[in-house]
């Protein structure tokens, strides 16, 4: 290129090309080149180079070149570099993008985490058919059937509750019928059991909507009763006014304020917009007279709301009942009616079930008095109003529906229950029903033994149905004392299978879509007035979830602070994970595939089908269940059998094959039994759920639960929101409430969503 006169020029992109103008002190015209010409393929290029380099113009072709830059190391060299810096570029975002986008994914998913929860038990199906068969019978041993003894070694992976009475400085002892039980209910699910333990007349009770009953309901006071708590007659009163707590005060401390209380008072002339006689707050309230006053409970009322005018939020106050009692006023019969469905409804109420549950945990030693529960509202004490009982006592204040000749509803409270529809039995397939005839039992029965469900025939004769089982369970006993640590275990309420949105299948899970209309959780509701009833979920199963896991005062196991009352479980013993009893247990007169079964129900994953990845199959043993306690590993060692031929005859000694036996097992069960196996096995799996997040509904995210249990009851274990909101409950003026079901036991996410303090379109609740 020697002699050609280059001119330096300054390149820009254009239109697609490179635009060429001349630097200053020159005066040619700008030339418009393809990108090609001045060796670039990339327009973006032009201006980083103009900062870091010349361009120099041949003004013709020169070996095939109209230019050339002029750069470091060369144009080749630069642009390589370019494509490195580039390509580093793109990696680094591309970093930077991916450890946001697994940030977001962290942050979501422990979001999620913090608004979800896992219940702590869930239903494995019921299976399409079982089978039932002449059990072996005790006369004879069978040919080839197999008596003999195995022992196992039970293997505790979380605490067990020691039975009541047990000492760190004696050997703990489970009682052989209590592990039988356990092993029965799991061998149940494996070969197709009948349901042993069923209630076929049971129907829940639910809490009425609140609002306002009609004028056909007044207070009345119980005149006469049966032994049995039945009121006979009762004496209406003939008004009722609701009156504030304020002005109560003025007539009794709140420490002396309770139903049953009498006072004076000037009643309204008129009713006021909710169709009620309410009592004007300057008017005065003064002890005695002839208007009784009926405390209830405070939970279901609003502590806000929306003042008319303003529109904002203000404080409610507690009004209470007082109706006027003329003694001239003659008693009226309670209908029989009246107290059938009065009975069923307070069967569901909590304190009723709490009464219950105490009654069978406490001694022969005789109960203290109940105390009349306190009532508050918004902080303050209100009075004492009578516990929740399923049956009433001379004087008892109470709700009566009175149509003049006799009183046909009962209630203890305005807004009050009701019960369901559709009793138990008609909800479970009618081949799972408790076996009654000895001679056609299910293979639970003919291994464990059946117990007559009703031991009178239909003309009242005598029948014999029981049948004895050939499976004996010895007492699990460590070979050590056993150190104990004592607690205060948190209270166990009874099952609510009311709680259609576990309890029930779901075919589909709309809500409500009338004001009239039950929210469709209950038994009774519009999804269940078709052709059939919907039917249960399954079995009851709870998860392997050691409370040991969770954050040390938040560990279910524990009473809160302000947990309190029959319920709660003092001086409870805990052996801790690790420990080991061991247990003998004999059979006689069992075939292979019924002996296969038995060790099966120890033993779950010598079947393949049940092997799991999630950790190991485990059982449950002693009390607290529900809280994690009790899980255990079962061996089997040491197993010893004989056939009739063996043991009385000259025949040689049988050599067992317990690999042969559960096999045997397998082949003998129905397809129809092996198809729920999938969902047994998810929860015999000890890590199918994350232990931290097994609770009953909470009632706030974990992230807002406080470091620890106060002295108070806060809204993290308030269960009773999330049921509340979960029920599928048409709401007038707000989107209905979502029908929330439980997770499949196969499904691979447990949790279930925790609905916080408001809803879209409420206020708060109460």
């Amino acid at each position: 290129m020697t002699g050609t006169a280059a001119v330096e020029c300054r390149v820009t992109f254009k239109n697609g090309q490179a635009q060429l103008s001349p630097s200053s002190g020159h005066k040619s015209a700008a030339t418009s080149l393809p990108l090609d010409d001045v060796g670039l393929q990339d327009g973006n290029h032009i201006e980083m180079l103009n900062r870091q380099g010349r361009f120099y113009y041949f003004g013709g072709r020169i070996d095939g070149l109209v230019g050339c830059w002029q750069v470091e190391g060369g144009l080749s060299q630069w642009l390589t570099a370019d494509a490195e810096r580039k390509a580093t570029a793109k990696a680094a975002k591309a970093a930077r993008q991916e450890k946001r986008a697994e940030e977001d994914r962290v942050a979501a998913e422990q979001d999620r985490k913090d608004s979800t929860f896992v219940n702590p038990y869930t239903f494995v199906p019921f299976p399409e058919r079982i089978e039932r068969n002449e059990p072996a019978g005790h006369a004879a041993m069978r040919p080839g059937h197999l008596s003999g003894w195995f022992t196992v070694r039970w293997e505790f992976t979380s605490p067990l509750q020691a039975p009541d009475g047990s000492s760190s400085n004696e050997l703990l002892r489970l009682q052989g019928a209590s592990v039988k039980g356990a092993v029965r209910s799991l061998h149940e699910n494996l070969a197709g059991g009948c349901l042993r333990v069923f209630d076929n007349e049971y129907v829940p009770s639910y809490r009425d909507p609140v609002k306002s009953p009609g004028p056909e309901w007044t207070l009345a006071r119980v005149v006469d009763t049966t032994q049995e708590g039945q009121p006979l007659t009762v004496r209406p009163c003939d008004q009722v006014v609701w009156v504030r707590s304020e002005q109560l005060h003025q007539a009794y401390q709140a420490e002396d304020l309770r139903t049953g209380c009498l006072v004076d008072l000037r009643p309204p002339a008129k009713m006021n917009s909710l169709g009620r006689y309410e009592l004007a707050a300057d008017e005065a309230v003064t002890s005695g007279g002839d208007w009784h006053v009926l405390l209830s409970d405070a939970g279901a009322r609003p502590i806000k709301r929306k003042h008319p005018e303003t529109k904002k939020e203000v404080d409610t106050s507690y009004f209470a009942a007082c109706g006027h009692l003329d003694p001239a006023t003659p008693p009226v019969p309670v209908a029989e009616s009246a107290w059938l469905r009065f009975r069923q409804a307070v069967a569901g109420a909590k304190e009723v079930q709490q009464a219950r549950a105490a009654d069978r945990g406490r001694s022969n030693q005789a109960a203290d008095p109940p105390v009349d529960p306190a009532v508050t509202f918004r902080g303050r004490l209100i009075g004492r109003r009578k516990r929740t009982r399923d049956r009433l006592e001379c004087d008892d204040l109470i709700w009566v529906r009175h149509t003049g000749s006799e009183v046909t509803g009962l209630r203890l409270a305005q807004v009050w229950r009701h019960p369901g529809d559709g009793p138990m039995g008609e909800r479970v397939p009618k081949h799972l029903r408790p076996c009654t005839d000895w001679k056609s039992l299910c293979p639970s029965c003919q291994a464990f033994g059946s117990v007559d469900p009703d031991p009178r025939d239909t003309d009242e004769r005598a029948a014999q149905r029981a049948y004895a089982g050939h499976v004996r369970f010895g007492d699990a006993v460590s070979a050590a004392p056993v150190p104990l640590t004592r607690i205060r275990r948190a209270p166990l309420g009874n099952p609510r299978p009311g709680a259609g949105q576990f309890y029930l299948q779901l075919p589909r899970t709309d809500p409500a879509k009338r004001e009239d209309d039950p929210p469709t959780r209950e038994w009774g509701a519009v999804p269940d007035q078709g052709a059939s009833l919907r039917q249960m979920a399954g079995r009851k199963f709870y998860w392997h979830a050691d409370p040991l896991r969770q954050p040390q005062g938040w560990q279910r196991h524990i009473a809160r602070p302000y947990q309190t009352g029959d319920m709660v479980k003092e001086n409870v013993g805990l052996a801790p994970a690790g420990t080991v009893l061991i247990q003998r247990i004999t059979f006689d007169n069992l075939s292979e595939a019924a002996l296969g079964g038995l060790l099966a129900a120890l033993e779950p994953h010598r079947i393949p089908a049940l092997a799991d990845e999630r950790g190991r199959l485990l059982l449950r043993l002693g009390g607290g269940k529900p809280l994690g306690l009790g899980s255990c590993q079962a061996t089997v060692t040491d197993l010893t059998v004989a056939t009739a031929a063996s043991r009385y005859g000259d025949a040689d000694p049988v050599t067992p094959d317990v690999d042969r036996y559960v096999q045997r097992f397998v082949d003998a069960t129905l397809p129809e039994v092996q198809a729920v196996w999938p969902a047994l096995a998810a929860v015999l799996a000890e890590e199918t759920v994350d232990p931290e997040r097994v609770w009953y509904p909470p009632g706030e995210r974990w992230d807002d639960r406080p470091q620890q249990p106060g002295s108070r009851i806060g809204e993290f274990d308030q269960t009773f929101e999330f049921f509340k909101r979960s029920s599928g409950q048409f709401l007038k003026n707000a989107k209905p409430r979502p029908l929330v079901p439980l997770p499949k036991p196969t499904d691979a996410d447990q949790r279930v969503p925790i609905f916080g303090e408001s809803e879209p379109g409420e206020g708060k609740s109460s």
